[in-house]
């Protein structure tokens, strides 16, 4: 069974997929994009004094660090 849910049943709390979590960040790094939909419906007008400001710039570093380390220059070419 897939499912493509970021919160897991529990009749206690609340919990969250940490492996969806990280398929929706990874999958920004090919032809998507991450975005902010407090800044996007216009909730919010910047980023600044927003109380997720540093988990957003975190997942943002994260992402950077993902395609850092998963970027590899297999060869050169030079055509003359």
């Amino acid at each position: 069974m897939i499912r493509d849910e970021i919160k897991i049943s529990s009749e206690e709390r609340e919990v969250f997929d940490k492996k969806q979590i990280a398929l929706a960040i990874r999958n920004s790094t090919f032809n998507d994009d991450l975005k902010c939909s407090l800044l996007e419906e216009g909730i919010l007008e910047k980023c600044l004094g927003c109380s997720l400001k540093y988990i957003c710039d975190g997942i943002d570093q994260v992402v950077d660090n993902y395609v850092d380390k998963t970027t590899k220059v297999v060869d050169n070419f030079d055509f003359e």
